[in-house]
């Protein structure tokens, strides 16, 4: 059961980049994402009053004040900002290479890391974060990388990336000991508490005509990639760590790549074709040396049982400890 929820997490994030190209046909990028946090804010809002009315004792405890302002923080350059940035690019980068340039996630999170020396720096990794940001520098290069003389938008993707590092580093910094589902929440309620005045002040707050496919698209968004999939992540995390869930970020491309390419006809330049390659190539390496099991420390080993003293019996006082280099 968990194999098949894992393959619906890495279906339904790796098929957003395919939603939003549909739903880009009638919404301006913040119609899309406002409408998208909204959903899935309320979705979120009805599971978590669900969870909360229960009198068991892993209901989740809602943020205190300085936890709140994390949140808060959260919301801006975690959910409105990059979301906004990565979708407004999608009108002018293929889904395609959309979803394989949003994949550097993981990369940047270990840079800032390893600058704020949380994480290992090691010679593989390297290599990876090496192949990786010279795809993107050749795909930024390419005439053909994203709309006409637009090199400047694959970019715009990679910055939207980075942001999202910048999200992940700063909530295991600051709200490592709040409930998953409570961080969620927070942050794309937050977000899209910023949005919605930006939408009602926005010229065309709403499409006059909208077609029929965007519309499921949105919900789609909203209610199954945002809502649905946050769950699922964090059950994934409860339940298999975050090593192991982040993995997801990686198989997104194969998902991103097939629904562009065979379902809406993205054509691929062999320029962007050796790009991809790099960037795969960087990806699968950064992630064989980041999912690199370790073997456990010795001192982890479990002690071997002891029989519980008799309470009955009158204890001696211990011997006196002769001096010895090898004292246990």
């Amino acid at each position: 059961m968990n194999a098949f929820l894992y393959t619906v997490l890495t279906t339904g994030w790796g098929a957003s980049f395919f939603f939003t190209v549909i739903a880009l046909r009638a919404f301006t990028p913040l119609q899309v994402v406002t409408l998208r946090m909204a959903l899935a804010a309320l979705v979120l809002t009805s599971v978590l009053a669900l969870r909360r009315s229960r009198t068991s004792p892993g209901r989740p405890v809602m943020p205190r004040r300085q936890e709140a302002v994390h949140l808060l923080v959260l919301g801006s350059f975690n959910i409105a900002l990059p979301f906004l940035l990565l979708t407004a690019a999608q009108r002018h980068v293929p889904s395609s290479l959309t979803v394989v340039l949003s994949a550097t996630t993981p990369v940047f999170v270990f840079l800032l890391a390893t600058l704020l020396r949380t994480e290992q720096f090691s010679a593989v990794r390297l290599l990876g974060v090496a192949l990786s940001f010279t795809g993107v520098t050749v795909l930024a290069g390419l005439p053909g990388g994203g709309s006409p003389a637009s090199w400047q938008w694959p970019l715009v993707v990679v910055l939207s990336s980075a942001l999202y590092a910048a999200g992940n580093v700063y909530t295991r910094r600051h709200l490592s000991a709040l409930d998953p589902l409570v961080i969620a929440w927070g942050q794309i309620t937050a977000g899209a508490c910023y949005l919605l005045p930006a939408l009602l002040v926005a010229a065309d707050p709403w499409p006059s005509s909208p077609e029929l496919l965007p519309l499921p698209a949105v919900l789609e968004l909203g209610v199954f990639a945002s809502a649905f999939c946050y769950l699922l992540f964090f059950h994934f995390i409860l339940s298999w760590g975050s090593t192991a869930t982040s993995f997801n970020t990686y198989l997104q491309p194969i998902v991103g790549i097939a629904l562009g390419v065979l379902v809406l006809n993205e054509p691929i330049t062999t320029g962007q074709g050796l790009a991809l390659t790099l960037i795969l190539i960087g990806l699968t390496t950064f992630a064989a040396a980041t999912l690199k099991p370790r073997p456990l420390p010795r001192y982890a080993e479990s002690p071997p049982p002891t029989t519980p003293a008799d309470p009955t019996r009158t204890r001696r006082p211990p011997p006196k400890a002769k001096p010895s280099r090898d004292r246990r």
